[in-house]
């Protein structure tokens, strides 16, 4: 058997997803005439998701549409968000593109440690079929597959390419960020969490946090999530996002 029919039969196996002992054809007959599969158990996979998506934070809105003068999450803030959470609990993502006439698929599976797995197929129509349409038609395939099955929440204003943007809904571009001002508060954030005042630090997030803007919140969170008490495994705004939840209660 040739090396290039090894490889072939592996990328049919990876996208017909057949695990073996699964029940699933392996092979290139494996159908991809599907919206969504899982394999016969998913219990370990559903308790992992669970407690992943209890520790996710939501996917900052940090990318702007000049069509229609709006934010919204992409691909990298989904990601951002589900990382640490997924790597934690033992889920990993494959997102596989797949051809077809006239649209562009994808095929996105979340696998657990345990060998269980759940999949979904996302078909859309490129705007254009140059190579350009057809990458920014998967990359905005990945980024709404991916939040959808994570279960990540993000507020996205660009979904509908083909109307026109409606000037109530439009973002003052005039709003600025004061950066330092934002450096600050993330150093005198970072300094609350580590205090680890369990008795005080929830009152003071708040404190801290409530007078900011919408924008304000976004540049902390940016800044707070890139770095993580030496020895911890949470980052900083994870950390000070409990405390926030802890003041509300």
């Amino acid at each position: 058997m040739s090396i290039d029919t090894d490889h072939e039969k592996k990328i049919d196996n990876i996208i017909g997803g057949a695990l073996r002992g699964s029940g699933e054809a392996v092979g290139r007959a494996a159908n991809l005439d599907f919206e969504f599969q899982c394999s016969p158990d998913i219990a370990e996979l559903s308790t992992a998701l669970c407690k992943a998506q209890g520790a996710m934070q939501g996917a900052v809105k940090d990318s702007t549409n000049p069509f229609f003068k709006s934010k919204y999450a992409d691909l990298s803030a989904v990601w951002d968000d589900i990382r640490g959470p997924f790597t934690e609990n033992g889920i990993s993502v494959v997102q596989m593109p797949i051809g077809g006439v006239g649209s562009v698929g994808l095929v996105t599976q979340l696998t657990h440690t345990s060998g269980q797995w759940m999949r979904s197929k996302l078909t859309m129509v490129p705007m254009k079929s140059d190579p350009q349409g057809i990458g920014s038609c998967i990359t905005y395939a990945r980024r709404y597959a991916l939040a959808a099955m994570a279960g990540v929440y993000q507020i996205d204003d660009d979904g509908n390419t083909a109307s026109q943007p409606n000037q109530s809904q439009s973002v003052d571009d005039s709003v600025k960020v004061d950066v330092k001002k934002i450096q600050g508060l993330s150093k005198d954030a970072k300094d609350i969490v580590d205090l680890d005042d369990e008795e005080n630090g929830p009152a003071n997030a708040r404190e801290l946090y409530e007078p900011l803007s919408s924008d304000e919140r976004i540049h902390l969170q940016k800044i707070m999530k890139s770095s993580a008490p030496e020895g911890c495994k949470k980052t900083y705004w994870a950390i000070f996002h409990d405390h926030l939840k802890r003041a509300a209660q």
